[in-house]
């Protein structure tokens, strides 16, 4: 495990602001919270060995500080179920993608849909690091059902923070959704809220975005970290 003042120091000697996402998961991933199995891969062996350990399917993404958007450019594909697809796209990535510093492939376990939340944390002129929960994925910016708490958060906070948003119903196993694991969910808002007041120094922002949760439990499947 390497230490995370050592990841932002390292992000920062390379003159970037935010973390790449596999590093991003270490950084949580050292705090305690659980992610899916992932690996970065530099090479179409290493990317078929690493699904095949995971078991299909698996999600692939490049990992470039030159394409911070993926999804956007098609750098990420999901639901990938054979040695081929991993074989076709790390080989569709490194051709469409020659002209940008690759530093790997992440290749992932894939979770199944469910419902989608968002933790992360920011920094108020006032307050300092502020931490957010609320209704992630796509539909974070739409929807705006996010609430705040100071950091670093208590348990109990964390608490009423996933019992005040508008759309808690959901919460609780709406038309036949499984239900959410609060004590989980407020462990992980724990645990962010005092990564960011830990390392205000370093850290602007970040978000994990979405957790997944499903009648598995709650799964981070990405994550953002921008430094000062």
């Amino acid at each position: 495990m390497v230490d995370n003042r050592i990841i932002f120091e390292n992000v920062k000697q390379e003159n970037r602001t935010a973390l790449l996402e596999h590093e991003s998961k270490e950084v949580i991933k050292n705090i305690g919270i659980k992610i899916p199995s992932s690996r970065l891969t530099k090479s179409e062996n290493e990317a078929v060995q690493s699904a095949n350990d995971f078991g299909f399917p698996v999600v692939m993404k490049l990992m470039s500080s030159q394409v911070l958007h993926k999804t956007d450019v098609g750098a990420v594909v999901i639901g990938l179920n054979s040695e081929e697809e991993v074989k076709n796209t790390y080989a569709d990535f490194m051709k469409r993608f020659e002209n940008v510093r690759i530093s790997g492939v992440l290749v992932e376990k894939m979770v199944k849909s469910g419902l989608e939340l968002i933790v992360g944390t920011n920094i108020d002129p006032t307050f300092g690091p502020v931490i957010l929960f609320g209704v992630g994925g796509v539909l974070v910016e739409a929807i705006k059902d996010v609430v705040f708490r100071m950091c670093p958060t208590t348990k109990e906070q964390a608490l009423g923070a996933i019992n005040e948003i508008k759309a808690r119903v959901l919460l609780e196993g709406y038309r036949g959704m499984p239900k959410v694991d609060k004590n989980e969910l407020a462990d992980i808002i724990v645990k962010l809220s005092e990564l960011a007041w830990e390392n205000r120094d370093y850290i602007s922002e970040m978000d994990i975005n979405p957790i997944i949760s499903n009648e598995d439990g709650l799964f981070p499947v990405d994550a953002r970290i921008i430094i000062k």
